[in-house]
């Protein structure tokens, strides 16, 4: 069965891999990221070697490793390309065979790969003796089945949730205090080390507790066979296999409840005769008003909303927790706000999926296509304006530069023009299906086009950041004038700039997609929910 459904993973990637230039471009970059961070990994492992906290800073390695595998499939559901159970719902397979499969699918993989070959970094930078070699290439892959059984474990137990409304929101949700985490990690970490308040003795002691995690367990078993307690080390190395036995288990429970649960996620709702508010205004009047509807009842809407204001939070963390309150960090704070406003909803069509058919129905010419994006737009920014501008002043406010707030939101909204223009040009020109997987809250891009996705993250950013120039230029540069004419003054002038980006950018999606709507149609029907 394992070795059927590894054979089976291989067969859709190379398929999908078959079925566009854009989907073997996203191979490509995805395997030279997971080929860069084996190298990085390793190296970061290796230079360990002689230091005195080594085996605190691997366990902290190994503890963020994991961690990530914890994140990733929930944040952006592609990490190891695992086979999706509902799939195989309808076929007479055991359940324990099924999981152990998929386990296999899942190590099957260019991340999986990457991971244990950048984790082996261990054998030269801890590691010592035959003996500690020995057991940190056991203690490394038994790090990596832990990673991927917890990463199961989660997103499997999470499809109980997401049958009926209430969950869905519940389990959308529970994304949000774990990307806080992430952030952190990922932002004020790095920060604080490139200030030299955290060291590599900063993290001498940690051991006292992080040692009794399961990554802990693997670090640790290195070090303990390395100073020659090698019946220490394989106690440590048969408790985490235990753990790890133990999640699996908890995942075929998990697994065996999602396949035969009957899914009512999809079953029709209460139906108000009631006309959207909107609709007297023509199809840009819909589409505002249906947008607006899904802003409001859409789970995953919201948590891009919550996670907006978490990336801004994150971004300015480092002046906000530091001496020095650097008022740049705050309008780089903003830019990234602005930026992924555009980049969650910057692929209408593959979010929309197969109902993007009949929309295309409605939109046979320019104009209406026009109207179509300008839709879209209003709905968004009647939420990002004030969403962006508050968080702006309030972090300035934090930081105790009132001034700079007014800066920010002026570099805010001026970048909301931008990442919406931005928004609709990819939307048409580097569309992406979505598809839905067992056992996760939010739509992910499908296998093949991971790096359309990651490129649109890239896109968004840098291009949010050009067009944000003059904004930041014209703040900067009337910081001496009196303030009660320089907010208004700069505030009305930044919006009105971000109001003829963003119609530029309606206007040019409007003209690309003209010409290439079967093209979108064809995006849409691979989109699978």
């Amino acid at each position: 069965m394992a070795w059927l459904l590894v054979q089976l993973k291989i067969r859709l990637l190379a398929n999908a891999l078959r079925s566009s230039t854009t989907a073997k471009a996203s191979f490509v970059v995805s395997t030279i990221f997971a080929v860069l961070f084996a190298i990085a990994m390793f190296f970061v492992l290796a230079v360990l070697r002689g230091n005195g906290a080594a085996v605190d800073l691997t366990a902290v390695i190994f503890t963020l490793v994991a961690f990530g595998w914890l994140i990733l499939p929930i944040m952006v559901f592609g990490l190891d390309g695992t086979l999706d159970p509902a799939t195989l719902a309808l076929y007479p397979l055991r359940t324990r065979p099924l999981a152990t499969g998929l386990i296999a699918a899942s190590v099957a993989g260019a991340w999986p790969l990457a991971n244990v070959v950048g984790l082996l970094g261990v054998t030269v930078g801890l590691a010592r003796g035959p003996a500690g070699v020995l057991v940190a290439i056991v203690a490394v892959l038994l790090e990596v089945l832990f990673c991927i059984t917890i990463a199961r474990l989660v997103t499997t137990s999470m499809a109980g949730l997401l049958r009926s409304r209430r969950g869905k929101d519940l389990a959308a949700f529970l994304i949000i205090p774990i990307f806080v985490l992430y952030e952190f990690f990922t932002q004020v970490v790095p920060r604080v080390a490139a200030e030299g308040t955290l060291t590599a003795r900063s993290f001498t002691g940690i051991d006292s507790w992080l040692r009794w995690l399961p990554p802990g367990l693997a670090a640790h078993a290195i070090a303990d066979a390395s100073n020659g307690r090698f019946g220490t080390a394989v106690a440590r190395l048969a408790l985490l296999a235990a753990v790890t036995v133990v999640l699996g288990w908890l995942w075929i429970r998990a697994l065996s409840r999602a396949l035969v649960t009957t899914d009512t996620s999809g079953q029709s709702g209460k139906v108000r005769a009631a006309a959207l508010p909107a609709a007297p205004f023509g199809v840009a009047g819909a589409i505002t008003a249906r947008f607006w509807i899904y802003q409001r009842r859409d789970p995953t809407a919201l948590v891009y909303w919550a996670l907006t204001a978490v990336i801004m939070a994150a971004v300015s963390a480092s002046s906000i927790a530091g001496h020095h309150k650097v008022s740049g960090v705050i309008i780089a704070s903003a830019i990234f706000g602005a930026a992924f406003v555009g980049y969650f909803h910057a692929n209408p069509v593959g979010l929309t999926g197969s109902p993007f058919i009949l929309e295309a129905l409605a939109l046979p010419d320019r104009r209406s296509l026009r109207a179509y994006f300008a839709g879209q737009d209003v709905a968004l920014a009647v939420i990002a304006v004030p969403l962006l501008v508050a968080i702006s002043f309030a972090l300035a406010a934090v930081i105790g530069k009132p001034a700079t707030g007014v800066t920010a939101a002026a570099v805010a909204l001026a970048g909301l023009g931008g990442a919406l223009a931005l928004s609709n040009v990819l939307g048409v020109l580097a569309p992406f299906p979505m598809v839905s997987r067992a056992g996760t809250p939010m739509r992910q891009a499908a296998p093949g086009y991971y790096g359309v996705a990651g490129g649109s993250v890239l896109g968004s950013l840098l291009g949010t950041a050009a067009l944000s120039v003059p904004a930041i230029l014209a703040g900067v540069l009337t910081t001496g004038d009196p303030a009660a004419v320089r907010a208004p003054v700069l505030l009305i002038a930044a919006a009105a700039y971000g109001l003829v980006v963003a119609w530029a950018g309606v206007r040019i999606a409007a003209s690309a997609a003209v010409g290439r709507l079967p093209e979108l149609c064809q995006i849409a029907l691979r989109s699978a929910f």
